[in-house]
């Protein structure tokens, strides 16, 4: 049986803020509701550790939520969710839904529900729409998930080498290796999830983002991009759970290396 923990962090009010929209029912005034959790499965510290599989299947990922992202087992792929469907982008770019039964390795999941958005005319690079995003967090000491969809006129994705067991390299010597993707003047949403940085090497720090085009054929972890008329919409979340493999591996890691990715 997996172990799990839960860390439940108490609801703040939202700041006035006039130039954002607002969902219908004040944030403060609704009850902590059971899709209002981050789910995380593994741990990041652990693919430095060279822990590259997992027993967590895809059914059981979609019931704790709509909107994620993470990485499939033996890192065959990169995996982005949006409205519900799971995708895997394999080493060379190719997208396809996996089955029920397919594993993953490390995910983060939420049931998305819109709590704020605004609009961005025009961003010239990835930095500077996380310094946009961030100025709009009522807070930067909560989790966060995010749905940002618009027109950009250039994307860079990362893939992930596929890893086969004795598995000899950590996720610090496999990035810079990792298979690139390009694609102009492509419509689609970027995923993503914000992390405080009292989250350490449990998790991402910061911003985390994968992408999906709209036709559900270009994919991957969002490295670089320019881009207008984004969308944004944002899910304030006030409860983490975190569930770890139950596995020989995960049981007997010294956890030797440590590894923080530094795109906050």
């Amino acid at each position: 049986m997996r172990r799990s923990a839960r860390i439940l962090l108490a609801t703040v009010m939202l700041l006035n803020m006039t130039h954002l929209i607002f969902a219908d029912e004040p944030a403060e005034s609704n009850p902590l509701s059971p899709s209002d959790k981050f789910y995380h499965y593994s741990i990041w510290g652990a693919f430095v550790n060279r822990i590259f599989e997992g027993d967590l299947t895809v059914k059981e990922m979609k019931a704790q939520g709509d909107l994620g992202l993470g990485s499939y087992t033996k890192l065959i792929g990169e995996m982005v969710m949006l409205d519900g469907i799971p995708y895997m982008i394999d080493e060379q770019g190719v997208v396809t839904v996996p089955p029920d039964d397919k594993k993953l390795v490390y995910v983060n999941a939420t049931f998305f529900d819109n709590d704020l958005s605004f609009e961005i005319p025009q961003v010239p690079n990835y930095e500077e729409l996380r310094k946009i995003i961030k100025a709009q967090l009522p807070s930067k000491n909560y989790f966060y998930a995010f749905k940002v969809h618009g027109s950009f006129e250039n994307m860079k994705l990362g893939g992930v080498p596929p890893q086969e067991p004795p598995f000899t390299k950590g996720l610090d010597e496999l990035l810079p290796i990792r298979p690139i993707f390009h694609k102009d003047q492509v419509d689609g949403t970027l995923v993503g999830f914000y992390c405080p940085a009292f989250i350490g090497d449990i998790n991402v720090e910061g911003f985390h983002f994968h992408f999906i085009s709209d036709d559900h054929t270009f994919g991957g972890h969002a490295l670089e991009f320019s881009a207008k008329d984004l969308h944004v919409e944002i899910d304030r979340i006030t409860e983490y759970q975190f569930v770890v493999p139950s596995s020989p591996e995960f049981e007997n890691v010294e956890f030797e290396k440590s590894f923080q990715y530094q795109m906050k």
